[in-house]
């Protein structure tokens, strides 16, 4: 059973999916980002944009960035 935080993120997810600046491709995981310094994961990708998802304990947000201000983080093994 889902939890209200749960509910309330996918239905974030979703609204963000659906104001994406061309067509989103969701990524299967999510993959370790930082943008401007600040960490967060990708979920989808457009040409052009990246969606970050960042959770910093209380405070959760969804946001399309430019791609050129977006870095993968390296694996740590």
């Amino acid at each position: 059973m889902e939890t209200a935080e749960q509910t309330y993120r996918s239905a974030e997810r979703e609204y963000a999916l659906q104001q994406a600046p061309g067509r989103p491709v969701i990524v299967l995981r999510p993959v370790p980002v930082t943008v401007r310094a600040v960490s967060g994961n990708a979920i989808a990708y457009t040409v052009t944009h990246v969606l970050v998802e960042r959770d910093a304990g209380e405070e959760y947000s969804l946001r399309w960035e430019a791609s050129w201000q977006v870095k993968r983080l390296a694996k740590v093994s």
